[in-house]
Parts: structure tokens; C-alpha cells; sequence
């Protein structure tokens, strides 16, 4: 053996002679070595004016003198470049980035990645142990981005465990948030840590909310439109079946335009198995569409409104180089604070388009999907479609252009099943009629 095992450094063989020689070697491999900082991890040429002693490592694919030499040390010494092979264990602090590399056998990774990797416990000014394996003691902790968002999770093994965040005083439990034995997010507080108090619950699978002893779902809501949406006269809600057209008084067409009754669901229909009448084609495929096969037969009637564009269109825009207009105005009343206006629509004739761009349109969802805020175009071949709108009036208190719907000159547009309702609601398509207080006339 002519080298030593870790560092190589030449050895002074028998009788040889110009000792010195090899003795200088070693002794300019140890000072290269030992006490190791470089002033580049990835240098990927030779620097142009390095001085007696510089030491950089080698990037991948290195040009001249370093070319062949990906991740090797290279140290300038006696006015040469000298390479040196690293091993598993090698530490280099890199001097212009203030940081410490290790290298793992493989390559050089920054130390805390190499000491860290796969560690058991770790404190940061405090003592971890067996259960809390990650233990911080500070005035603050930042979790920062790396390029563009940041995630926390929380994973548990199974549905029945718990994934949750606890708030402690003097290492007492005062409030959870999470998943606590179950799939539903919770909020829970406590006043002593051992008992603990429901304030709010949000089943996974619907999305219902119970704030406390109050359940807050779309069960609560309550269509503000004088008819429910029906189209058969303001004050007959009390009437289930054999209704008659009524034109809203909430709704009307711009200049040109019309409003009519175009066909209505008829309770008990033959269609499905009944010993009313058949529904009118575009009746049946919207309640194809709203309701499951069992709760299609009967029910509360309610009438389909055909909106007719006139030739001139009211207040005219262009979108994607075809003129639209306002298809329906909803009357000048005050409206609340916020609100969601929703409703069923299938373009006959002509083409629609919703305004989620509008100003007052603060989210738009199609068919249960929320939709970019720019004008979504509809057609006869897109049949029916649920729009849902959570709007703000307008500056006045109200907005005529609650509904959003434009349409090009002459289409003719059905509307069906409307809802006006306080507050940001997420209504689903499939949520149908929804009544007004008014239920007995």
C-alpha cells in the first residue's frame, strides 16, 4: 500500500529516494484537506486568477482543466490545479454562501439535509420526546413559501382517528379545530380541558354546517321571489296542482323583448306512470335532469318562461365578436347585502351568454362548477344548465342585472325554476323548486 486509506496521502516507501518529495506531497494534500472550506460547491470551469491555495468543488460537466472531475475538491497549489477524490463523510463549509455541505458517497447535499434525514426526535429550544417528536419553544414560527404556495397537512391513518390543531394554556386543551373521529372538520372548545363543547361541525359529504344548536343549510333558505319561481301569480303558493300562468311581476324584457309561459310541470304526469298528461318535451328533460327517478311524478307545478330577444338589443356588447344583449331585467326593488340569484335556462334559438365579468357578479358557477370571470356563451346543443350567481347590488340597493343573462338579437332563451335568496349560498342544480314564506296564499 503506497497511499493511506482515508485522505491517500502518499507514503515514504523503503529506501526510497528524494523523501521530500513524497513528504511535501502529503503535507500539501493534508493543508488542502483538513479544515475543509471552498469558496464555489459548483464551480464549472477554473476560476481566471486564483490565488496559492484556493479551493473549489467541481460542478457536473466542468469545462477545461476541470472537465472529468464532477465533484471532486480541487485545490490550486504550487501553481496547479490538484484533485481530490471525496468520500462518504467529507464536510466543506462553503464560504460565499455561509453553509456546510456533506457528502453522502454519492454527492455533496447541504449538511442539515445529511444530518436530519430520517432523525427520530427534534427540539428547537425545547426537549422532544416520545410522543411530541417535534418540539419548538419560540416567540414565533414561519412556514414560508418556496416558489409559490405553501401547504401544512395533517395526515391520519384511518377515518376514525384524528387529524386536528389543539390550542393550550398552561398545556391545557382551550380549543380544537380538525378531524376528530371522524371525517367531519369540527371546532371544539373547552373552559377546563377535560370537558369540551360543539361549536361548530361541517359534514364531509354534504358540506352541512352545524353552528352550535344551529343547523345552517340550504333546508333554511328561503326564495324571496314573490312566486317561488313558479310563474302562476304572486299570491297562489298555496296551490300544489292545476295552476295557471301568471307573469312576474319581478321580472320583465327590454324594450323589443317579451315574456310568455311556454309549458308547465304537470303533477302525476303520464310520463312517469301517472294519470295526468305528458309534459312538454323541454318540462321533461329538465326534470330528467333535476330530480331522481322516484320524486319525479309528483310535486308542486311550476310553469317554464320563454325569454324572447327583440331585433334592437339593450345595452349591447360584444363577446367574441357577436353582439349580446340584456335578456331579462329583475324589477327595481332593494335587495340584501349580498345575495344569490339562481336559475335554470336552455337557449332555443340564438345564442346566451351569463356575465360573470359583471361588475356586481362576485362568483358565477355552471352547473354546480364556479366559471372564470368572463362571459360564459351557451347554446341550443348545451340543452339545460343551472346558473348560480352570488352577487352585490348595485350602488342603489339594487340590480336589474341581477340574473346576468344576455342573449344575441331574436334568441329565444327558457328560464325555469328562479331563486333569489339572502346571503352566498352554494346552491346545487339539483336543488329544484324552493319556496317563499307565502306557502298559504
Amino acid at each position: 500500500m503506497d497511499t493511506t486509506a482515508h485522505l491517500k496521502l502518499p507514503l515514504i516507501m523503503p529506501a526510497q529516494a528524494q523523501k521530500h518529495l513524497t513528504h511535501n506531497e502529503a503535507i500539501e494534500a493534508i493543508d488542502a484537506l483538513v479544515q475543509l472550506a471552498v469558496s464555489d460547491a459548483a464551480a464549472s470551469a477554473p476560476p481566471a486568477a486564483p490565488t496559492e491555495g484556493a479551493r473549489v468543488i467541481v460542478a457536473p460537466g466542468a469545462t477545461g482543466s476541470f472537465a472529468g472531475q464532477d465533484g471532486a475538491l480541487a485545490a490550486f497549489q504550487a501553481g496547479a490545479w490538484r484533485f481530490h477524490a471525496p468520500k462518504a463523510g467529507w464536510i466543506a463549509f462553503v464560504a460565499s454562501e455561509n453553509r456546510f455541505l456533506a457528502h453522502d458517497g454519492a454527492g455533496w447535499v447541504p449538511l442539515a439535509a445529511s444530518v436530519l434525514k430520517g432523525i427520530e426526535r427534534l427540539g428547537i429550544g425545547a426537549d422532544a420526546d416520545i410522543t411530541n417528536r417535534f418540539a419548538v419553544k419560540s416567540a414565533a414560527a414561519l412556514f414560508d413559501h418556496r416558489g409559490a404556495g405553501h401547504q401544512m397537512k395533517i395526515n391520519k391513518a384511518a377515518a376514525g382517528d384524528t387529524a386536528s390543531l389543539v390550542f393550550q394554556t398552561g398545556y391545557s386543551g382551550r380549543a380544537e379545530m380538525g378531524l376528530s373521529g371522524d371525517e367531519s372538520f369540527r371546532i371544539k372548545t373547552s373552559a377546563d380541558g377535560a370537558s369540551w363543547r360543539e361549536a361548530l361541525r361541517v359534514d364531509a359529504a354534504t358540506g352541512e354546517t352545524v353552528i352550535g344548536a344551529c343547523r345552517v343549510s340550504r333546508e333554511m333558505q328561503m326564495n324571496l321571489l314573490p312566486d317561488s319561481g313558479r310563474f302562476n301569480g304572486n299570491a297562489n303558493n298555496a296551490a300544489v296542482a292545476n295552476i295557471t300562468y301568471g307573469a312576474p311581476t319581478y321580472l320583465s324584457a327590454p324594450a323589443g323583448g317579451s315574456l310568455a309561459g311556454h309549458a308547465k310541470f304537470v303533477a302525476d304526469s303520464a310520463d312517469y306512470g301517472g294519470a295526468g298528461p305528458a309534459l312538454n318535451a323541454d318540462v321533461k328533460a329538465l326534470v330528467d335532469t333535476i330530480r331522481a327517478p322516484a320524486a319525479r311524478r309528483f310535486g308542486p307545478e311550476w310553469f317554464v318562461l320563454r325569454v324572447s330577444l327583440g331585433a334592437t338589443l339593450a345595452e349591447p356588447v360584444a363577446i367574441a365578436g357577436e353582439n349580446f344583449g340584456l335578456a331579462v331585467r329583475l324589477a327595481a326593488a332593494a335587495l340584501p347585502g349580498r345575495y344569490t340569484a339562481a336559475y335554470h335556462l336552455k337557449v332555443l334559438s340564438g345564442r346566451a351568454a351569463i356575465a360573470a365579468d359583471a361588475p356586481t357578479a362576485q362568483r358565477t358557477a355552471i352547473d354546480g362548477a364556479p366559471v372564470p370571470r368572463q362571459p360564459a356563451l351557451l347554446q341550443p346543443s348545451d340543452g339545460w344548465r343551472h346558473v348560480a350567481i352570488e352577487g352585490l347590488p348595485g350602488a342603489t340597493g339594487t340590480d336589474e342585472r341581477a340574473l346576468q343573462l344576455l342573449g344575441t338579437a331574436g334568441a329565444q332563451i327558457l328560464l325555469a325554476l328562479p331563486k333569489l335568496i339572502a346571503g352566498h349560498v352554494d346552491l346545487p342544480p339539483t336543488l329544484g323548486l324552493l319556496m317563499n314564506p307565502r306557502l298559504f296564499g
